[in-house]
């Protein structure tokens, strides 16, 4: 999708869901919330996540670490009267850990980031060709150094493909290693094994049955970013999540609060 198609699809969604988020109210169940950046705006500070947090626990919202997300997802041990929402970012930019990790310390929440390696260790022209043609965004990656703390500190670190290619593809030698080589090289960094994999642009359609496969003979746990209204996809082993931003208006986010199945 070019820039100019994603600009004028993001102003006709937040007209629409301006409409439709009128009066929403939070539903039971367990939510995980997936986002990128702070915002899109590279000034944006990070207020306007820590205001979106006040706002949504004053609508009854209650936070919860990613771990516990997962566990209770995983065992089926779904609230009745509560909404729980945890927090996930994808491809790693380096605001996750500047902007938007000082706002979870402040509520001693523990999310997860799931990183592309070659995204970090690649050289300029890989960067540029990353940031212009793949994610449309002119922001820059976080250093091994700073997701060596945050692990350390006790967020989660996953897996996001080496280079953040769809999935959506027979070659097994392509998935493996897309798949298993990001493991490989998030594990010789930081020392930990990684447990946790997001495939790129989360949509059901961007990952084969065989990619699906590959994901969940490498990885305990495999995320989409789709079919947020069930909680598992491809017979109860990918985990779902749900888009959203940290500068998204308040009912943007209630809105995607619905009651789930599983």
């Amino acid at each position: 999708m070019n820039k100019l198609v994603f600009k004028y699809r993001s102003i006709f969604r937040k007209y629409l869901l301006n409409i439709l988020s009128l009066g929403v109210k939070p539903h039971a169940g367990i939510h995980i919330l997936n986002g990128h950046f702070l915002s899109v705006d590279n000034n944006a500070s990070p207020e306007v996540f820590q205001k979106l947090l006040m706002d949504l626990n004053e609508n009854g919202v209650k936070f919860i670490n990613f771990d516990e997300a997962v566990n209770r997802i995983i065992i089926r041990e779904f609230p009745k009267n509560e909404c729980l929402v945890a927090f996930t970012w994808d491809d790693g930019f380096e605001e996750c850990f500047s902007k938007i990790k000082p706002v979870l310390d402040t509520w001693n929440l523990k999310a997860a980031f799931f990183i592309n390696p070659n995204f970090i260790d690649g050289d300029h022209n890989y960067r540029e060709n990353f940031k212009k043609n793949i994610v449309l965004t002119d922001k820059n990656p976080m250093t091994w150094q700073m997701i060596k703390q945050m692990s350390a500190e006790g967020h989660i670190i996953g897996a996001h493909t080496l280079d953040h290619l769809s999935l959506n593809s027979e070659d097994v030698e392509f998935l493996k290693f897309q798949i298993v080589g990001s493991k490989e090289r998030i594990e010789e960094q930081l020392n930990v094994e990684v447990k946790h994999f997001a495939f790129p642009f989360g949509q059901l359609k961007h990952i084969s049955n065989v990619g699906v496969e590959i994901a969940c003979e490498t990885f305990p746990y495999v995320f989409s970013q789709d079919n947020y209204r069930n909680y598992f996809s491809f017979g109860g082993r990918v985990i779902n999540r749900r888009h959203f931003e940290c500068d998204w208006p308040l009912n943007h986010v209630l809105y995607f609060l619905k009651s789930k199945k599983f």
